[in-house]
């Protein structure tokens, strides 16, 4: 009787039953217990690093406008220092002038720095004040400002914690210098009240979320001024205690801690005013620099979850068929390197190149990050030239050498690629090895493209914002320090002199106040493109607030080759300025220090300089006076001029 035998597939009950048997599920539940930790690892690591980005981002912001803050109140408590100063001077030599200069005073800082003068006699009692009509005689002798002279006998500036004026029951940070006579005795204090929220509108300029905090604090740790999007006074007057700043620290740094006042965990950057006995700190809460990145935490736990699913389905059919075993286990690593990547890389453009022939092909966001059209480009030879910056090419080229050869376990280059239009434009490229053959040699790389032109920008903007004045586009306080303190070391070694010419424009106020605020800013450009095509291209014009200039002078032989800058620039602020069918007609006020006869250092010489400025400006305005010899140095165009 004939046999016959016949050979079937398993049926699918078959292969069903396989897969749940004991032996089966024992290496998946030890493959798991494998491959599980270490996608969630790479998940954990990936969250990790995006808070690390957001902190280094928000630190890098944070320092940045710590810097710009403590420049404005430099510029503020120095005012009101020159103010003190000025203002002794009168009290000591012209008491009868002493009202109207300080109306005088209060005049023109109203716009700039509001403040109530009152001066105290040697006992602490009101000598003068325009805080409150009629208080003379009154014991102030408790106040902060008057205590701080008590006992010591050098000329400094004293800054007071925010206390509540007794004169006019409200808060108040107390400026205050000594009056001596020539024995160096006591014969009374001035004091500058100016308010704590006055320091803190800088907070209406920054963008760094709602619970965003900017404080000015004395060194003992006293807050002088804070401001939160909820509250302007929160803190005032209160002492912190074991922050990093105290002490010797650096002049700047930052330090992450919950708010002794709030509770808010916050990244901080601190920038100290040593002169002033001052610091200024910036915060940005933590889970608002966070919240940047929290999509892609989001998306990245949603990646995990699905790479486990994926990564137990293989398993399972690669455990459960063994004669399928190879291909699903290479299948299986190929998956893994692309989940992998996907965890790693932050752009959205993909490319899959050929390693051996050098031509990646592009996903269609991948093409519209590039502009092109093309499908498929290579990343080998002179292709590289036509679409790369050059001056991006050796960096990018040695970047991918070096993943290639194994030296770096992932590729990432950032660089500027040609447009169709002609413009450039920034990339962020990442990719990884996701293939090798038998020896071991890449065969083939996956990777992204990702679009940072606005990050690129952001930078940018952050460093003019550091360095130069928004409205006029000429270098601001900032930019003119370093450029003053590099000038002061190359004379110090070379022997020649630097001059400084402070000015600052008369006639000004009436046309902010006839033709409003626009006119005004309007105004001041059409003086700053003046001056600036006169000058040497070594020289300096900045603007340090209001309608202030300073023109810096980095080699200058005699007092005599400053003043014939300094009277140009009066000749050229004498001619009209045509703004439309507006013509306005100004003048200016010019102080001239030299370095060294008139300040060894920066502050010294711009203190000089600002000194001068007020004198020809108490002299009639319009004219150029030197630190040295201040009337000697006089000089004032004709009015016909004018």
């Amino acid at each position: 009787m004939p046999t016959s035998s016949s050979t079937s597939k398993p049926s699918w009950r078959s292969r069903l039953a396989n897969l749940f048997r004991p032996r089966v599920l024992r290496d998946l539940a030890i493959y798991l217990a494998i491959m599980l930790p270490i996608v969630w690892g790479l998940v954990a690591v990936e969250q990790a690093r995006f808070a690390a980005i957001a902190q280094a981002g928000s630190m890098r912001d944070l320092r940045n406008y710590a810097r710009v803050f403590a420049e404005e109140v430099r510029a503020t408590v120095g005012i009101v220092d020159l103010s003190l100063i000025q203002l002794r001077s009168t009290w000591q030599r012209d008491r009868d002038g002493f009202t109207q200069m300080v109306g005088e005073n209060t005049r023109y800082l109203r716009n700039r720095v509001p403040m109530f003068i009152t001066v105290l006699d040697a006992k602490g009692r009101i000598a003068y004040t325009n805080a409150v009509p009629g208080q003379t005689g009154l014991d102030l002798s408790s106040a902060p400002g008057y205590q701080a002279h008590l006992g010591i006998r050098d000329d400094r500036i004293d800054v007071s914690r925010p206390v509540i004026c007794t004169l006019t029951n409200a808060w108040a940070v107390q400026f205050s210098r000594s009056i001596r006579d020539t024995q160096g005795r006591l014969q009374g204090v001035i004091i500058a009240a100016v308010s704590p929220d006055y320091f803190v509108r800088f907070y209406e300029d920054i963008d760094l979320g709602p619970h965003a905090a900017v404080s000015l604090i004395r060194i003992d740790g006293a807050v002088i001024a804070r401001s939160t999007r909820g509250s302007a006074s929160h803190g005032m007057g209160r002492f912190l205690t074991n922050d990093p700043y105290a002490g010797h620290s650096p002049v700047t740094g930052t330090f992450r801690r919950p708010s002794q006042l709030d509770g808010v965990d916050r990244f901080y950057a601190w920038h100290k005013l040593p002169d002033y006995g001052m610091v200024v700190t910036v915060g940005e809460a933590v889970q608002d620099a966070e919240a940047r990145f929290a999509q892609q935490r989001n998306a990245l736990s949603w990646v995990g979850a699905a790479v486990s699913f994926v990564l137990t389905l293989l398993g399972w059919a690669a455990l459960g068929a063994a004669e399928r075993r190879r291909r699903a286990l290479k299948a299986l690593a190929a998956a893994e390197a692309r989940w992998k990547l996907a965890l790693t890389a932050t752009g959205d453009g993909v490319w899959d190149c050929d390693v051996v022939t050098g031509l990646a092909t592009l996903s269609a966001r991948a093409q519209m990050i590039l502009d092109t059209e093309r499908a498929v480009i290579s990343w080998y030879g002179s292709a590289l030239d036509a679409i790369v910056h050059h001056e991006d090419l050796p960096q990018l080229r040695t970047q991918l050498r070096s993943h290639l050869a194994g030296r770096s376990p992932d590729f990432a280059a950032e660089f500027r690629v040609r447009k169709q239009s002609g413009d450039w434009s920034w990339i962020d490229a990442r990719g990884t090895i996701s293939e090798r053959d038998e020896l071991g040699q890449p065969m083939r790389m996956v990777g992204t493209f990702s679009n940072i032109d606005a990050r690129k920008l952001e930078e940018a903007r952050m460093r003019r914002m550091a360095h130069e004045d928004a409205l006029t586009g000429l270098p601001n306080r900032v930019l003119l320090g370093d450029r003053l303190r590099q000038a002061i070391r190359a004379a110090s070694r070379d022997g020649h002199k630097v001059a400084l010419i402070y000015f600052d424009l008369d006639e000004f106020k009436p046309v902010n106040d006839t033709h409003g605020h626009a006119a005004g800013d309007r105004l001041l450009q059409l003086v700053a493109r003046r001056l600036r095509a006169g000058l040497r291209e070594a020289d300096t014009l900045a603007r340090v607030g209001g309608d202030e200039f300073v023109l810096l002078l980095p080699r200058c032989e005699e007092l005599p080759d400053a003043r014939k800058v300094a009277e140009n620039i009066l000749l050229q602020l004498n001619q009209p300025f045509e703004d439309g069918e507006l013509v306005h007609r100004i003048s200016g006020s010019l102080g001239i220090a030299l370095f060294p006869d008139d300040g060894m250092d920066a502050e010294e010489l711009l203190r000089a300089a600002d000194l001068a400025m007020y004198e020809a400006k108490s002299q009639g305005r319009n004219r150029v006076m030197g630190a040295s010899g201040a009337h000697d140095g006089a000089q004032r165009i004709a009015p016909a001029l004018r």
